[in-house]
């Protein structure tokens, strides 16, 4: 035990002397590449090349007054003559030092490099944080302390191995006999010699190790059976006639939801499901029937879909069931969802085409002889088909949109310039409502990642719904502030209007495709009923959240977070373009305004 302090600090010393010739190095390269200059110039030159480097440099006057610093602004930090890595250097030209910063209140190894040019002296000095460095001695040292106890614990099993061999060739044939009384698993027995007594060794051996290959045959089978049983992704339920459960698998368990302490072995089964479908089910089995299945809802909501058969012994009579479990509550959730979608979708296309197809068949009678009346019924005509072309749009775009078909070119975007777009785009419809808009882009708030021509359409969709929902002489306040501590490097756009303001019992319902607050109102306001799922999923694929806050009568306020240009990997030319795929992220906080 009095060798794992040396041997942490023999590798930790090796590791700080390798590191130190890496930062003595990094130093030379950092003195020719850095300017001979200070302040804000010498700074930046000083973090650029620290992010190359992996290292803090520092510039250091031969008075000890800083010129230049990778992490903080130069002119915060104190006078640094004092620092022994500093005084080293000036004395030799190169000096180290491992102690804590306290400019960092952290650990770190000090490499200077004494630079010269002319009459001219500077210390360059790198730095590089030793937390992984501690990791990584503490890790060596627990292990080499369980390799002294393990190497402990083996001699030890060793020297009590040696004693109990010595015990066992004086009492072993007893020992023998007593474990085969036992039913247990004994020993091999070598006959110590060929009289009456090492034939009667010999016959106890041989019984012994049949026996063994038994015992070992059926544990291996058994074995075999509660692995494929524990990796089922079904549940197994086995019964005998009397419906008792003799077998089930952790899974059945999980499926049925039962507690641990509760043991199900021994029990009937109807304790277990109460649900009588499952009675119903084992009774047709009884009389007969060879295979059955039921659904089954347990009282969590959960659907279980129930297949069932009898067991039968080889002389053919049954002697109890096997059950197996399989949850199909998503599948019949998506059912569900299928089913409405298409019903959902069926009756939006219906409304446009009933429409178009009763004004066309107007106009093939005499109205379609009368030119004022043919070009009303036309311009309805056309409003619908509109509608209808939007609708599809939009659902071929959501559609993209989820199958990742739709790339994002991600670029730094700076909100101010989109926001006056899409004001744009709505200013004959506020101005003809009496709406009043109020934006206010903080200073502060940084451009966005994202993709311009996707957020534009995220803003589009949520300035138009709140006009929509916004009465004559209302208001709509457009902001955009950097994000909350919570959420750090995302920016915030918050959309508030005075509009009619949001039901709290629909608010999670909002980005549900075809969902209306006010189904009669969306309609006649040419919504689809997608503006906010296609907005849910744009938001998504940018690592984002959307939020709502709504009053019933007082108007809605939609959040959206957006990752900030700085979340960019370091060293990145935040102007550049990545292109990703639209993909079906996991958003937190999901939730919208009424679709458009």
């Amino acid at each position: 035990m009095t060798a794992v302090p040396w041997v942490a600090v023999t590798v930790e010393r090796h590791q700080v002397k390798t590191l130190a010739e890496r930062l003595f190095a990094e130093a030379r390269v950092a003195s020719e590449a850095l300017p001979w200059t200070s302040g804000e110039v010498l700074d930046a030159a000083c973090a650029r090349l620290a992010a190359d480097l992996g290292a803090r440099i520092t510039v250091i006057a031969p008075d000890g007054t800083v010129l230049g610093e990778s992490d903080r602004p130069s002119a915060s930090l104190e006078n640094h003559a004092s620092r022994p890595e500093v005084q080293d250097a000036l004395a030799t030209g190169r000096g180290k030092s491992v102690r804590r910063s306290t400019t960092l209140d952290m650990r770190l190894l000090y490499t200077a490099w004494r630079q010269t040019r002319g009459d001219d002296v500077r210390i360059v000095r790198t730095a590089l944080l030793l937390r992984t460095l501690a990791a990584n001695v503490a890790h060596l040292r627990r292990l080499l302390v369980a390799g002294i106890v393990a190497a402990a614990a083996l001699g030890l099993a060793a020297a009590l191995i040696l004693s109990r061999r010595m015990l066992r060739r004086v009492h072993r044939l007893v020992t023998f006999a007593r474990r085969l009384a036992d039913g247990e698993s004994a020993p091999y027995l070598v006959p110590e010699r060929g009289d009456e007594l090492g034939i009667l060794e010999a016959q106890l051996g041989i019984m012994a190790r049949n026996v063994s290959a038994t015992i070992a045959e059926l544990r291996v089978e058994h074995e075999r059976l509660q692995s494929i049983l524990r990796s089922m992704l079904e549940g197994v339920l086995v019964t005998d006639l009397t419906g008792s459960v003799v077998l089930m698998n952790e899974r059945a368990r999980d499926l049925l939801e039962l507690p641990e302490q509760l043991e199900g072995r021994g029990r009937r089964l109807i304790e277990l499901v109460r649900d009588p479908q499952v009675a119903v089910l084992t009774g047709e089995l009884a009389r007969g029937v060879p295979l059955g299945s039921r659904d089954l809802t347990l009282v969590g909501g959960r659907t279980l879909h129930v297949n069932a058969a009898p067991l039968r012994g080889s002389n053919g009579r049954p002697f109890g069931f096997v059950l197996v479990l399989h949850d199909v509550t998503e599948l019949r959730r998506l059912e569900v969802v299928r089913r409405d979608f298409v019903a959902n979708v069926s009756h939006e296309l219906r409304t446009p085409l009933t429409a178009i197809k009763g004004y066309a068949e107007t106009l093939l009678g005499p109205a379609g002889d009368e030119r004022p009346t043919a070009r009303r019924f036309l311009t309805v005509i056309d409003r619908h088909a509109e509608r209808l072309g939007r609708l599809i749009d939009d659902l071929m775009t959501l559609s993209d949109l989820e199958l990742g078909r739709t790339p994002l070119r991600l670029a730094a975007v700076e909100l101010a310039p989109v926001l006056d777009d899409v004001l744009a785009i709505f200013a004959e419809r506020t101005k003809s409502s009496e709406i009043s808009v109020a934006t206010h882009v903080e200073t502060s708030a940084p451009p966005v990642l994202a993709d311009a021509d996707r957020l534009q359409q995220v803003l589009i969709n949520l300035v138009d719904n709140a006009i929509k929902y916004t009465p004559a002489g209302g208001r709509i306040a457009i902001s955009v502030r950097p994000a909350e501590p919570a959420h750090a490097g995302m920016v915030e756009i918050d959309v508030a209007d005075t509009g009619t303001g949001i039901p709290a019992e629909d608010l999670p319902r909002l980005t549900e495709r075809f969902f209306r607050v006010e189904k009669a109102r969306s309609r006649a306001l040419g919504g689809t009923g997608l503006g906010l799922a296609i907005v849910k999923h744009i938001v998504q694929a940018h690592d984002g959240m959307l939020a709502i806050d709504s009053t019933l009568g007082h108007g809605t306020t939609v959040r959206v977070l957006l990752p900030s240009a700085g979340l960019a990997v370091a060293g990145a030319d935040p102007e550049s373009t990545t292109t990703r795929s639209l993909l079906h992220l996991s958003v937190a906080g999901a939730s919208g305004k009424s679709g458009s």
